[in-house]
């Protein structure tokens, strides 16, 4: 995805200051990120629920063939958390570059990620009839807009996604843009929508994701201005 990806410099994290800037970036080609191993207690990465017990080979560094073989973090029966250092600024920008790899069968929807104190929803990947690649769910696995149908999402191919938050205004709008699965260039974004929930900072990254699918996940960047 030429998806920038989400996510104070020492050896597991990268902020930079400035009098009205901080950022959080993630960049899954930097250490102490090692490649063929779980993404978890790395950077922040954990687990979201408590009680859960996993395959911690569900969310991995690999290094993608399809992609110059360059790291990603591979995604597969994943459910994940990361808290970041709480946004500041009276704007947010949230960039990401998310692909997939989507099989003929399947249902529900086995890709989400979400923003804990973010007014815009999730992103994810619903695999009815209708579905496809969509925004602004509710947080419990339902609703949103289908911005891309199923049949037309490209496999093993970055879509870049961007979200820009401004508190002044109480407004957001999406940006994402990529490839069809015939090669033609793909691009949504959204006017500037008023705020669904109450947003004063951003303070937290999750993915649940189903054995149904791979997904890959690259360059996640939250920045407050």
């Amino acid at each position: 995805m030429r998806l920038p990806s989400l996510f104070i410099l020492t050896t597991a994290h990268a902020f930079v200051f400035s009098s009205a800037r901080a950022d959080y970036v993630a960049d899954f080609t930097l250490p102490p990120k090692v490649e063929e191993r779980s993404i978890i207690g790395t950077d922040g990465w954990d687990y979201r629920l408590p009680t859960q017990k996993g395959d911690p080979d569900t969310a991995r560094v690999v290094s993608v063939r399809w992609n110059g073989y360059k790291p990603a973090l591979m995604l597969k029966g994943a459910n994940l958390k990361c808290a970041v250092p709480p946004t500041t600024g009276s704007k947010v920008i949230i960039t990401f570059d998310l692909a997939v790899t989507i099989r003929d069968s399947g249902n529900g929807r086995p890709f989400r990620i979400g923003f804990g104190g973010a007014p815009c929803g999730e992103l994810f990947i619903d695999m009815t009839a209708d579905g496809g690649l969509g925004c602004q769910a509710d947080g419990s696995g339902r609703g949103g807009e289908i911005v891309l149908k199923r049949s037309e999402v490209k496999n093993n191919s970055f879509y870049h996604c961007s979200v820009t938050i401004d508190y002044a205004k109480q407004a957001y709008a999406i940006s994402i843009t990529g490839r069809r699965k015939d090669d033609s260039a793909f691009q949504f974004t959204t006017d500037a929508r008023p705020f669904e929930s109450k947003s004063k900072a951003v303070s937290t990254i999750y993915i649940i994701s189903a054995n149904s699918m791979t997904a890959y996940l690259d360059s996640v960047a939250i920045k407050s201005e």
